[in-house]
């Protein structure tokens, strides 16, 4: 790894994480927030509850504990919008951070340095490691710190198994975005791409949730088998997903890494 470029990339996506890091923070602490504001509601929530189709209920994971508890309020926005929010950001980087110096005309002058397409690729991939782990423990910090303000009797073990769950899964699709740019050009905007890739795979094990008829179509999607919301009150580590959907996310970055090795540069 080249510690120069590994840093240069760093600096290059400082902007981006931070505003994506803040956007995240402040979406978390939102929804804690108002969490005391809905449990107070009561009857009121029970009555919305019952006038919800139950198919719509089942797609988005939500039960009596969602509106009842903070871990389960927590657990539905989690799942919907903060891991996709996080998806995004880092499988867009992923997405580009290879191709970066393609698209902006440098690759030809990075190229001549007297450093391989090996170190490149590796210092890159640090690079977004760093900026992935980084955005994930500050979200999951400042979750931690706002059950602790906003709820009580806060179920960490179902916590942990969220984050343990949002964590590979946002490993394993930033992972596919680095992939997807080795075979696409890299004038192309990454963005519209990664974002059908993680919308999609989301809908995929909400329709499977929601009909029977479909379950079939959960299958095909990494959250059906990593679920960011509990049953009741109740979220079990799936350990063996987990360490498949890493190797498989470790299996991606490699073969991305040999494909950049022999693909023809454009300066």
């Amino acid at each position: 790894m080249n510690t120069v470029l590994y840093f240069k990339e760093l600096k290059r996506n400082r902007k981006n994480a931070f505003i994506w890091g803040a956007i995240v923070v402040g979406f978390t602490l939102m929804i804690l927030a108002i969490f005391p504001s809905f449990s107070q509601m009561g009857d009121q929530i029970t009555e919305l509850m019952a006038s919800v189709p139950a198919e719509f209920s089942k797609a988005l994971g939500m039960d009596e504990e969602t509106w009842s508890s903070i871990i389960g309020f927590y657990g539905t926005y989690y799942g919907i919008y903060i891991t996709l929010l996080m998806g995004i950001f880092t499988a867009s980087t992923g997405a580009t951070i290879i191709g970066k110096e393609e698209r902006d005309g440098t690759a030809e002058f990075l190229l001549t340095r007297p450093i391989s397409r090996g170190t490149i690729v590796k210092s890159k991939y640090a690079a977004l490691v760093t900026l992935f782990v980084g955005i994930y423990v500050v979200q999951t910090v400042f979750a931690a710190v706002g059950m602790v303000v906003f709820g009580e009797n806060v179920a960490w073990d179902v916590f942990t198994t969220m984050h343990i769950h949002g964590f590979v899964l946002i490993g394993f699709f930033t992972a596919a975005g680095v992939l997807m740019s080795s075979f696409l050009s890299p004038k192309l905007n990454y963005m519209g791409p990664v974002v059908g890739m993680i919308f999609g795979c989301f809908f995929l094990d909400a329709i499977s949730n929601a009909a029977d008829a479909v379950s079939w179509m959960g299958y095909i999607s990494p959250y059906h088998y990593l679920k960011l919301q509990g049953v009741n009150g109740v979220l079990e580590t799936n350990w063996a997903a987990s360490v498949v959907m890493l190797a498989v996310a470790a299996g991606l970055l490699t073969l991305a890494y040999f494909r950049y090795l022999k693909k023809d540069i454009v300066g």
